[in-house]
């Protein structure tokens, strides 16, 4: 095959540039349609870069990081801000308040998740300025951020990834969800595991392929995910063994999830419906 003449690799880098965007509201719902009535199928997170894959006014068609496609609306989104390149601090509380200069007393100039990473542009004592994907400057206490100096962050193992998890205990369950506002079940695991440098994709059954396949009925570890299948007495024909579900595992029996209609809470897998509908688990660590 022969390498790409600098013409093609040109009009490459031309089309990224022209297609690469970044969030510039805290949460943006993916919709399956360019129609707000639509279902939500995930969400893009501030300062994320994104791919536009298509455009319907006033709708533009993207691709996160992870590879998942949904709609949102055009002003969500912001051509690269100058200055993006160079240092950046990793949002660590759950959500933080930026304000307009380093002052608590000021009302937020935004509200940002955790994971969320913004360039610094500065700092004084207690204080960091951050750069957001519009242009704006932000102020966020010190304590609040974490400097981006190696990868992971955070250390990878099982007792940090619980820790992790638990901080998430009662956020409230969002189809689609992918930040503390609201979790489902596989935007909770995938964002618990992304702050601690693991990489998973957006949905419950394609997690289940990654990572080390292990016997669900075994002796399983704390952060392993398990997964499951839908409750047979809402499963149609087609669904027997269908993966509609993931939680973390805490303990060798209690698990961390995302609960639809309900919220993130611990349960066991000795509780009456989970047992029968274990069908995988993978390990990470």
């Amino acid at each position: 095959m022969d390498a790409p003449s600098p013409l093609s690799k040109l009009l490459s880098s031309v089309q990224a540039a022209v297609t690469a965007r970044r969030v510039q509201v805290p949460v943006t719902p993916m919709h399956s349609d360019p129609d707000a009535l639509s279902e939500q199928v995930s969400q893009a997170l501030l300062g994320q870069e994104v791919t536009v894959v298509d455009a319907h006014d006033p709708w533009r068609r993207i691709r996160t990081p992870d590879g998942y496609e949904g709609w949102v609306a055009q002003e969500t989104l912001a051509l690269p801000a100058e200055g993006w390149d160079g240092p950046q601090a990793e949002i660590e509380d759950l959500w933080v308040n930026l304000r307009g200069r380093p002052d608590s007393r000021l009302a937020p100039l935004a509200y940002v998740p955790i994971g969320t990473r913004l360039p610094i542009q500065g700092g004084c004592e207690g204080w960091v300025e951050l750069l957001l994907p519009d242009g704006r400057h932000g102020w966020v206490e010190s304590h609040r951020v974490i400097e981006v100096e190696r990868e992971p962050l955070r250390p990878a193992h099982a007792s940090a990834i619980c820790r992790t998890a638990r901080r998430f205990l009662g956020v409230p369950y969002l189809w689609g969800g992918c930040s503390p506002a609201g979790l489902d079940c596989s935007g909770f695991v995938q964002l618990v595991m992304r702050l601690h440098g693991i990489h998973l994709l957006r949905d419950a059954d394609v997690q289940s392929t990654q990572g080390e396949s292990i016997d669900p009925a075994g002796s399983l570890r704390p952060a392993d995910l398990v997964f499951f299948s839908r409750d047979p007495s809402q499963a149609g024909p087609d669904d027997p063994g269908r993966i509609t579900h993931v939680g973390m595992m805490v303990s060798s029996h209690r698990f961390i999830h995302a609960l639809g209609s309900r919220n993130v809470r611990i349960n066991s897998l000795n509780e009456g419906e989970w047992r029968p509908r274990l069908q995988r688990a993978r390990r990470f660590l």
